[in-house]
């Protein structure tokens, strides 16, 4: 009876641990070999995984760790809108956190991603230039500043992009005032953007067309002494040198 009682006696199971369900988690998102240079990921198991850990250990480090990883895997998804939701999170809950930077770097390149045309929705692109800025705005020194400062410069040439775009089909027009305001629109938005100085060129050249020397002139002078000589390319210093010389000549003629 001894035995036959130890032989029926319930079996425990040990229910895993926080570190358990996360390094598990890790396993399969190293994937199984399935050919010889192909390895097969099983996401939403390593998802679920992650998951047992931020609802069973909410207060353990494997959890917050856990957050970032689901992030991640929504990334490399390409399921941009949940993992910018993760990324966030886990900015607002863990600020103090060390790996806060690149969740907010993350969180950026989630929108940066989904940049569309520049005549579609921008709503993408300001995200992604708003993420970056916080960024480099808190952590100018962190080790992902420097592509964040890559992507940002891209983004805002986006968004200065479009006004160009459409102030140099109303310039093709012959429409300056239109043009014009495009222009300004552009400088006035996004300074930094990379063809600042070719932007004020368009710009000065619609305003001598309008017959604004005055302010032609002003704008020619301000291109100058923003890109040195030593500064400009062949192209750019073509169209300064030819801007230049059809102002003096306007202005000659008294056109």
């Amino acid at each position: 009876m001894l035995a036959w009682g130890c032989s029926t006696a319930p079996t425990i199971e040990e229910v895993p641990s926080a570190e358990g369900y996360y390094q598990r988690g890790l396993e399969l998102l190293e994937g199984e070999r399935v050919f010889l240079f192909f390895r097969d990921v099983n996401y939403p198991r390593a998802i679920e995984l992650f998951q047992e850990v931020i609802d069973n250990y909410p207060y353990s480090e494997y959890a917050t760790l856990a957050e970032l990883k689901t992030a991640d895997i929504y990334f490399k998804q390409v399921r941009y809108e949940e993992a910018a939701s993760y990324y966030q999170d886990f900015v607002e809950l863990h600020p103090s956190h060390p790996e806060v930077p690149y969740a907010i770097y993350r969180h950026g390149l989630c929108s940066f991603e989904q940049m569309r045309g520049m005549d579609q929705d921008q709503t993408p692109t300001q995200q992604a230039i708003a993420q970056f800025r916080v960024l480099l705005d808190r952590y100018p020194n962190s080790e992902y500043a420097e592509a964040a400062r890559e992507r940002l410069a891209a983004a805002v040439d986006h968004l200065a992009g479009h006004d160009i775009e459409v102030g140099n089909f109303y310039y093709q027009r012959g429409d300056y005032h239109a043009a014009v305001r495009r222009y300004r629109q552009a400088l006035e938005s996004y300074p930094e953007h990379s063809t600042h100085v070719l932007t004020l060129v368009r710009l000065g050249r619609s305003l001598m067309l309008m017959g604004l020397y005055d302010e032609a002139e002003q704008i020619y002078q301000l291109a100058i002494a923003e890109r040195p000589e030593e500064r400009i390319d062949e192209d750019l210093r073509d169209q300064l040198t030819e801007f230049g010389l059809k102002l003096s000549e306007a202005r000659q003629d008294g056109r």
